[in-house]
């Protein structure tokens, strides 16, 4: 009789294991974070057009290092085309938009590596019918909100 327990054991013991295995892999997943998918707004018209704002660099021996951002958003897309002096062009292409707390979210959807985050690529917001970006340019302006156009 004791064997026909034991026998019973070392089966339902493996079983438990694998069990409590495949549930841990599928919560490993879900971490108390929201994603970015979790709280996607189509932006509201106020977000939509083209936006473009110059920031200068670094001073090198021929002039001024710069970037001027171009982006084109719709309600669900925005498109990012760079003109550089002195920089490197990098991470252009296409961005998921997120609306959050009135302020419109940039997230990199190409293949770049690089130019992936967690975090917002870009944030735009408008105060007193003014816009401005932050995440351009360098160690110096990436954080500062800059002042840019919009037209359409």
């Amino acid at each position: 009789m004791p064997t026909k327990k034991i026998k019973k054991w070392i089966f339902i013991l493996p079983c438990l294991f694998l069990i409590n295995c495949n549930t841990h892999g599928d919560n490993k997943n879900h971490s108390g974070k929201k994603s970015a998918q979790d709280t996607v707004k189509s932006p509201g018209s106020e977000f939509q057009g083209e936006f473009s704002s110059t920031v200068e660099t670094e001073e090198t021996t021929s002039g001024t290092a710069n970037i001027t951002y171009n982006f084109v958003i719709n309600s669900t897309v925005a498109v990012l085309t760079t003109n550089t002096y002195h920089e490197p062009i990098r991470c252009n292409g296409n961005y998921k938009i997120i609306e959050k707390n009135s302020i419109l979210e940039l997230y990199y959807a190409g293949n770049d590596k690089n130019c992936k985050s967690e975090n917002a690529n870009f944030k735009i917001k408008k105060e007193n019918d003014k816009y401005f970006i932050k995440g351009l340019g360098g160690e110096a302006t990436i954080n500062d909100w800059i002042p840019c156009s919009k037209s359409r």
